[in-house]
């Protein structure tokens, strides 16, 4: 989760794209179809399975793992762990008998840890020249030195710049790429919101959006590039010419990606001291894991997750709020939820804890595409429970500018964790509720859809 696999993704689908990386897949969920069509896609006799835990207690990475540990008949040479020494993973790998153990550097935060163990274990078993990955980073380390000025210092000017426009209301850092390296943004995303977005402060990373006309966007964005091909330059150009400010990072190579993981790591750190926040900590984080917590403790105890009543409810749907909204149909109470969202100031967050696939993934560009255009706001959306290890502190401790849509379903299919007691439909039903709850506490706009059964064309009534 987080920072343990959002590095070796990148990597994934950087490389793959360009010259092929190998038969590697990142599970960073535990959607139940997901699960399955992991099972399915990797087997346990053709399959080494990485584990890779900082803490070495995150309940997701251990719910898969006890799933595929009895999957594999207990084959511990089928498996690998990555942790920090000492951790109850260490512990756990090395009385099971697991293939090989890694110890990343533990002064080394999780968002940080791509250039560690974490993000180059992984890229070595696909294959990657991790000595030339390293080169480029150690290359960009030379230029972000105390003794280099300020004004020469990549790491420094950059974040200095993406501050003080924080500072004066451009806190909406927007991200396009060129491919292969699309899925930069998502690694960003984590490290810019997870670093930034806490005491009331925070910088909103917007990825996976494509390029609007100028007049599109507010006063609260500044874009960045990174320019491979060049497919975006006249969209950049109109953005130029209207007055918005965009940063371009040319991309020779795969291996750039080195670079630019040391570039906005130094950047993010000097980015949160303009802001005066403490880029290294996530106070906000463990709100969430409490309640999601006391969520399947009291599924243990009394059979049922702790869930409020519904304030509507129709053809399939049910809706939360902690204050219901005025309107007849699912769509109506949705243009009043929105209808607080202020262009300019406000983003939308959508937080689907539905299977992460290219099908909801289209239906969810789709309907984040017509939000903006509703609102005019600036509006992101992740899958649960991944998000909540990426910009779930940015929801709870950043600034108080979120509108908050939280998706959830019937999982079309079901089956129990190993040993657990519960189901992996509960396990993800639980951290849904726990993260309304979190956000609730707070005073967060909140709003919550439940399909009893959830298609590509559920969210068309919305568009």
């Amino acid at each position: 989760m987080g920072g343990s696999s959002l590095a070796p993704e990148v990597f994934s689908r950087v490389f793959e794209t360009v010259r092929g990386a190998g038969n590697f897949a990142v599970l960073d969920s535990v959607n139940p179809e997901e699960v399955a069509a992991a099972a399915d896609a990797f087997p346990p006799s053709t399959t080494v399975y990485v584990v890779a835990s900082k803490s070495g207690s995150t309940a997701e990475v251990l719910a898969n793992l006890d799933y595929f540990w009895a999957l594999s008949d207990g084959d511990g040479s089928r498996f690998l762990a990555i942790t920090d020494s000492g951790s109850p993973l260490e512990t756990l790998a090395r009385e099971r008998g697991f293939r090989d153990i890694f110890l990343a550097n533990p002064k080394v935060g999780g968002r940080y840890s791509a250039l560690s163990a974490f993000g180059l274990v992984p890229a070595a078993l696909m294959g990657v020249d991790t000595a030339r990955l390293l080169s480029r980073a150690a290359w960009m380390r030379a230029q972000c030195l105390p003794d280099v000025p300020v004004s020469r210092n990549p790491g420094m000017a950059l974040g200095a710049v993406l501050g003080e426009a924080a500072l004066h209301g451009r806190d909406k850092v927007t991200i396009f790429a060129d491919p292969p390296f699309d899925s930069f943004g998502d690694w960003l995303e984590q490290l810019i919101a997870e670093s930034s977005g806490k005491d009331g402060k925070g910088i909103v990373p917007v990825t996976g959006e494509n390029p609007a006309p100028p007049d599109s966007y507010a006063e609260d964005r500044i874009f960045v590039y990174f320019r491979a091909g060049g497919q975006h330059d006249s969209a950049m150009d109109a953005l130029l010419a209207a007055g918005h400010p965009v940063l371009t990072f040319d991309m020779r190579d795969p291996y750039d990606l080195g670079a630019e993981m040391y570039r906005w790591e130094m950047a993010t750190a000097a980015a949160c001291a303009v802001l005066g926040v403490n880029p290294f900590d996530q106070p906000d984080v463990q709100d969430a894991k409490t309640r999601a917590k006391a969520q399947i403790a009291a599924f243990r105890a009394h059979g049922a997750l702790e869930e409020p009543s519904p304030f509507w409810t129709g053809n399939g749907l049910r809706v939360y709020a902690d204050s219901p909204l005025e309107g007849g149909s699912a769509s109506e109470i949705l243009d009043a939820f929105l209808s607080q969202a202020r262009a300019g100031v406000d983003y939308v967050a959508i937080n689907a804890f539905l299977p992460r696939n290219e099908s909801t993934a289209a239906a969810l560009r789709a309907f984040r595409e017509a939000i903006r255009r509703k609102t005019g706001c600036a509006v992101v959306s992740g899958f649960g429970p991944r998000y909540l290890h990426s910009t779930g502190q940015l929801h709870k401790g950043g600034v108080e500018n979120g509108l908050f849509l939280i998706l959830t379903a019937d999982p079309a299919r079901d089956f129990d964790i190993p040993s657990q007691g519960i189901s992996f439909g509960t396990l993800l039903l639980g951290q849904a509720l726990g993260d309304f709850d979190a956000l609730s506490s707070r005073g967060r706009r909140v709003l919550r859809f439940h399909w009893d059964s959830f298609s590509q064309d559920s969210l068309e009534i919305f568009l």
